[in-house]
């Protein structure tokens, strides 16, 4: 069989130069060419973006009793027998997690039987708890075993990231993790290897129980095992004491992934397996001072020494663990790396007026803490909103006086381009006259309003702090996600977070197209607008649109996003107000991303780390996205208070100089 692979370059046209981009010039690191005639970063059935730049297309699976063919993408995590890896199914665009095991690993009898055991307990498991089988097959080297994927990893990741976890992420854990056992228990099935690295993790944040491979059907009812089998810290003492196992061990092993949640480690964990051996068996454990009595309590019934003593799966979630505090309905994916903030630490709903302690007299301090108490910061020489103004929202707190953040601007370079600095022009007419629009409509926050609350913050925030605040959960940021310069030819082109993808021209006007690849909107040199369809090109446009095109697909094929911060392509509806790249310029250090929306970004080019300032839902917050392409945002107010590592103030640090340098340019209202 064959696979198509598409060219790297593509043939320059009548009217069009494809851009030579050197690698300096392009947003973090290349991908490998693509694999199949699609965008590389593709939906697939399930609406799920796929990267195929993730995949080798040198190592091609073929399964010949599905027709179907994968290709194999990076390392998920490897076994005694086998490696697992993610596994991209051509036909549907699917992406799986494979679990590959060479056969010259399991030449032996007991060890095939191992393999096909595991294949025949879990192929017709299905539950919303249970990693789902997908299928089984061979090839002259290896057996192939495709599950689904979990993209979040493992319990065991998030615990080495956070230490321990807080009470109400362990209740919504452990919640489904019964929910899953006492299905597997109902299929007649022990586990018999329920740990952390067992429990992984998916993009929804739902617990999946994995892997069966010492799994056991129970054949009669009363029947007992007798085989010595788990993960030491888990063990439960009458396996490793011979008596005959059952059901009840994997509750017993269920107590130590609660515990091991709650305090960071097993309860019986030591230095040596010996050791451990003995605490099980003499069920020698302890609890540190901050574990909740609900949660020692839970605990204690899981570990009790007899079987017969540890609680019945149809009434352990009636225990008062479950209902002893805030249980999330949901969880974000900011919690596998940063502690969440739950309702339940606010539900009595904190003062409005309060203010940083001990910093209640101070003017600059006050001024940060007032989007607390209204969430309005006041922008430079404006008079102060009446109350019915601060009532509108953000839009009525900049009062009607404040000029029209979209007008054009006369470059102020007579129409030549200096380091990127060009003023883009936006539309002034696709701001409505109506007044009830203009109180509704939410507006882009000024340069300086947002370096005053920048610089407070900076001032006042705590010092020589080594660890983050908690991270905000399910705020969507506006950012630029992917961007190409070359704008000594054409202009600079980006892709923001909902897959929107613009250019700015060197002659100052811009281009847009929407997520779904076919609405465009054009703003010309005088701020006027077109909007149409990629089928329906207007004559005088079909040049820019076509170098539209091309800047989309050189992004698609040859850059990844910068970071995992995901936004829905609902989020930014570029055809009730368009979010742009407003303003862009680079120094030696780092690439500056001005938003229309009032939206700051800074990519550093040493490390490929990024801070984004933005302003939403009445605040002000910070995201950081680090050299490993994970993003924590966090609020600002909350960073006043808690403070943060050095080097995401390093980078706020950098980040208000380059904000100044707007402000001070282009005035206080860009």
């Amino acid at each position: 069989m064959s696979v198509d692979i598409l060219s790297t370059k593509l043939p320059p046209g009548p009217t069009f130069t494809y851009p030579n981009i050197i690698a300096p010039m392009k947003e973090t690191r290349t991908a490998r060419p693509g694999i199949i005639t699609r965008r590389p970063r593709e939906s697939n059935k399930d609406g799920v973006n796929v990267n195929i730049s993730n995949f080798d297309p040198n190592y091609i699976i073929y399964d010949s009793s599905t027709d179907t063919t994968y290709l194999r993408g990076r390392l998920l995590g490897k076994g005694g027998f086998a490696r697992c890896y993610e596994l991209l199914d051509l036909n549907t665009n699917k992406v799986y997690a494979g679990k590959i095991i060479a056969k010259s690993r399991i030449a032996k009898p007991h060890q095939k039987q191992k393999i096909l055991r595991e294949v025949e307990l879990q192929k017709d498991l299905k539950h919303k708890h249970v990693v789902e089988f997908h299928s089984y097959f061979e090839d002259e080297e290896n057996v192939y075993i495709v599950l689904e994927n979990c993209n979040r990893k493992s319990l065991v990741h998030m615990l080495k990231h956070r230490k321990t976890l807080t009470e109400p992420e362990v209740r919504y854990f452990m919640t489904q993790l019964v929910e899953g056992i006492k299905y597997i228990h109902r299929s007649n099935i022990i586990h018999r290897d329920l740990k952390l690295g067992n429990m992984l993790l998916n993009d929804d944040m739902q617990l999946k129980i994995a892997d069966f491979g010492l799994a056991t059907r129970v054949e009669y009812k009363g029947e007992k095992k007798m085989t010595v089998c788990g993960t030491p810290n888990y063990i439960a003492p009458e396996v490793l004491q011979k008596r005959g196992h059952s059901y009840e061990a994997d509750v017993w092993a269920m107590g130590c992934v609660m515990y091991a949640l709650l305090v960071g480690h097993p309860p019986f964990e030591t230095a040596t397996l010996k050791e451990t051996y003995v605490r099980i068996t003499g069920n020698s454990f302890s609890f540190p001072d901050w574990v909740s009595p609900s949660s020692r309590n839970f605990i204690k019934r899981c570990l009790a020494h007899e079987p017969d003593l540890r609680p019945k799966l149809d009434e352990v979630l009636q225990d008062e663990f479950f209902s002893a505090g805030h249980m999330p309905s949901f969880l974000s994916v900011s919690c596998c790396t940063n502690a969440p903030r739950f309702p339940v630490y606010t539900k009595f709903n904190r003062p409005k007026s309060y203010v940083v302690p001990d910093a209640q007299h101070d003017p600059a301090v006050e001024r940060i803490t007032s989007p607390i108490k209204e969430l309005e910061i006041q922008p430079r020489h404006e008079p102060t909103p009446t109350k019915r103004e601060k009532s509108a929202g953000m839009s009525g707190s900049l009062g009607r006086n404040t000029p029209d953040y979209l007008a054009p601007v006369q470059s102020k370079h007579n129409g030549t381009r200096s380091s990127g600095s060009e003023i883009t022009r936006s539309d002034r007419s696709d701001r409505s006259d109506s007044p009830a629009l203009r109180e509704t409509s939410p507006k882009p926050r000024s340069a300086s309003n947002l370096l005053d609350v920048l610089s407070t913050c900076l001032d006042h925030m705590p010092k020589d702090v080594h660890h983050n605040p908690e991270t905000v959960m399910d705020l969507t940021v506006p950012w630029v996600t992917k961007w190409v310069d070359y704008s000594n030819k054409y202009g600079f082109g980006f892709q923001l977070a909902n897959d929107s993808i613009g250019v700015l021209f060197n002659d100052t006007s811009r281009i847009l197209l929407s997520p779904d690849g076919r609405s465009i909107q054009y703003f010309d040199v005088t701020g006027k607008t077109y909007a149409y369809t990629t089928d329906d090109v207007l004559d005088d446009l079909e040049k820019k649109t076509t170098l539209l095109m091309y800047f989309a697909k050189y992004m698609d094929e040859h850059l990844i996003q910068g970071g995992n911060l995901e936004c829905s392509k609902d989020s930014i509806d570029i055809a009730s107000g368009p979010l742009c790249l407003k303003k862009w310029f680079r120094t030696t250090k780092a690439i500056v991303l001005y938003l229309s929306d009032g939206t700051l970004q800074v990519n550093f080019f040493d490390d490929h780390t990024k801070i984004i300032l933005s302003y939403q839902r009445n605040d002000y917050f910070v995201t950081f996205i680090d050299e490993e392409r994970s993003a924590n945002t966090y609020s600002m107010v909350h960073l006043i208070q808690d403070g943060c590592q050095k080097g995401i103030i390093d980078r706020m640090v950098f980040a208000k100089s380059m904000l100044q340098n707007i402000v001070d340019i282009e005035g206080a209202y860009i």
